[in-house]
């Protein structure tokens, strides 16, 4: 089951966002879950998967392990393949997600930084600026993810604080460029996250 060059570059999104890679056995696979709202956005990447899935995506019931509030997710994961050992061994080397040290060379393609911002990211309601939600990383790990952006893609970036985190900020005069390069791989019923303000 060779990996088209499309398909690691939506991996390599996703990692950076809300995949999860697992290793129960002696190779890897990849799970994705989305909430019910972002069905659509979850059946996008199974078809764009297909060929390395053994089946379809199932309406998952779940408990909030702090809140114990019910709720409801679709979720599908991958068959578990010798070439995901390769993103095991730079995304999850100890058990928990980092960012690997080559991801400059990983993160080059638009359509992982847009599966990256349709998992992770959103628009800012009092402003055309936009938020990568990357608070999940170290700080030191978040200047380098602000490095790439900027030398892959040209986009210009902060750091800003929310609460306690540090979140990957794109300023406005950033906002229509990140918006172009992004735009022809979002999902319709995500449009509204890169809707800008006149």
């Amino acid at each position: 089951m060779e990996l088209s060059e499309r398909q690691k570059a939506i991996i390599v999104g996703g990692l950076l966002g809300d995949s999860s890679i697992e290793k129960r056995w002696q190779n890897p696979r990849i799970r994705f879950a989305h909430s019910v709202v972002q069905k659509d956005y979850l059946f996008w990447k199974y078809r764009e998967l297909q060929n390395i899935v053994n089946c379809e995506p199932k309406l998952i019931q779940g408990k909030h392990w702090k809140t114990a509030k019910v709720y409801e997710s679709w979720q599908f994961g991958t068959c578990a393949l010798p070439e995901f050992l390769y993103y095991w061994n730079l995304f999850c080397p100890n058990g928990h997600k980092i960012i690997p040290h080559n991801i400059s060379k990983l993160l080059t393609e638009p359509i992982s930084l847009a599966v990256w911002f349709m998992d992770d990211g959103y628009k800012r309601n009092d402003c055309n600026a936009f938020r990568l939600s990357t608070d999940g990383f170290t700080l030191e790990e978040q200047k380098v993810l602000q490095n790439v952006l900027e030398n892959n893609f040209r986009i210009k970036n902060k750091l800003h604080k929310k609460g306690n985190y540090w979140n990957i900020y794109i300023p406005k005069d950033s906002a229509n460029l990140f918006v172009e390069i992004i735009k022809p791989y979002i999902v319709p019923n995500l449009l509204y996250k890169i809707a800008l303000a006149p």
